[in-house]
């Protein structure tokens, strides 16, 4: 049978046990780096009313959250959906690795993180597996172990894992439990710049990104978190002034060519429309349109401080 069920870092770590928050169950954040994903250990406490020696499997099945589609940037079989991600095969850890996990890094440093299969007639706890002469130290029970890698774009939410363990007479026993990707909304860019070159007063000058993921190329951005996203964007003045009320400078920014456009103004924090998706990478395109230069500027140049930033937008949603 299951008697509990655990999901930490990754068991062989210098820090085993160990999850990204302090809510009761397990929370882990992405890394936020392209293509770099989050290893995790999931853990099952294992006892067979025959002795250890009967049982044949143990294994860990882990779903995708419901409701949540991973979106077009994914191949057609993994879109998410509440669909299984994959099977892991644990491995049962020595007397003494099991022990220090469950009893020492996990008992003592995060106590709630393990889900207990408690009911009626079994009231499984710490007590009962690490006492002097508890399961653990007998060895009626053990602790089994397996990774997994989430990627660095699979969705935030609540990933469904069912734990599951077989004897050689083919009986067996489940436990659910869930963990949760913790949101993360985080992007990057190839680009330090823009540099609008010449600009002719009253003359809307659009600068093109494109697709093409190079620093020496036009400016493009990806998002590499684990939630969609809109550019925020801020600007200064570049020293253009006011005339009365009224800024000299102007300018739009979008984020894909097949999105409008959108207005702002210095010193405002403006959010662009389309969203980024999970994964994706697309353009950036800037234009500037100056209504009137001040006399009182020296030379002939005009720079200032650009500010991106990002909201989370919601994820898509699975089709009923």
């Amino acid at each position: 049978s299951i008697t509990g069920s655990v999901a930490g870092g990754a068991a062989g770590t210098t820090t085993p046990g160990t999850d990204d928050s302090t809510a009761s169950g397990a929370q882990f954040l992405p890394s936020g780096k392209y293509q770099v994903g989050k290893t995790i250990s999931i853990c099952g406490l294992v006892t067979d009313p025959d002795g250890l020696a009967d049982v044949s499997d143990v294994y860990a099945d882990v779903f995708y959250p419901t409701g949540i589609n991973l979106g077009p940037n994914h191949e057609a079989n993994r879109q998410g959906c509440g669909d299984l991600i994959g099977e892991i095969s644990l491995k049962r850890l020595s007397k003494s690795d099991g022990i220090n996990l469950l009893c020492t890094q996990i008992r003592n440093n995060n106590n709630n993180l393990p889900t207990w299969n408690a009911t009626s007639t079994n009231n499984f706890n710490y007590d009962e597996a690490c006492a002097i002469d508890g399961e653990l130290w007998k060895e009626t029970a053990a602790v089994y172990c397996g990774e997994r890698t989430l990627s660095y774009e699979d969705p935030s939410g609540d990933y469904r894992t069912l734990v599951m363990a077989q004897d050689k007479n083919g009986l067996d026993g489940t436990l659910e439990n869930t963990f949760r990707y913790l949101d993360l909304t985080a992007f990057e860019t190839d680009f330090q710049n823009v540099n609008y070159g010449n600009v002719k007063l009253n003359t809307h000058k659009i600068i093109n990104g494109d697709l093409t993921w190079n620093a020496t190329s036009s400016p493009s951005v990806r998002n590499v978190g684990n939630t969609r996203l809109n550019m925020a964007i801020f600007q200064d003045d570049m020293g253009l002034g006011k005339t009365d009320s009224s800024w000299n400078v102007r300018w739009d920014a979008r984020v894909g060519s097949d999105a409008a456009f959108k207005n702002y103004n210095p010193e405002t924090w403006t959010t662009l429309n389309n969203a980024l998706d999970l994964s994706e990478t697309e353009e950036m395109d800037f234009s500037i349109d100056i209504f009137k230069f001040p006399p009182t500027h020296d030379g002939n140049s005009f720079s200032g401080k650009m500010i991106l930033s990002a909201i989370k937008a919601p994820h898509l949603i699975c089709e009923l």
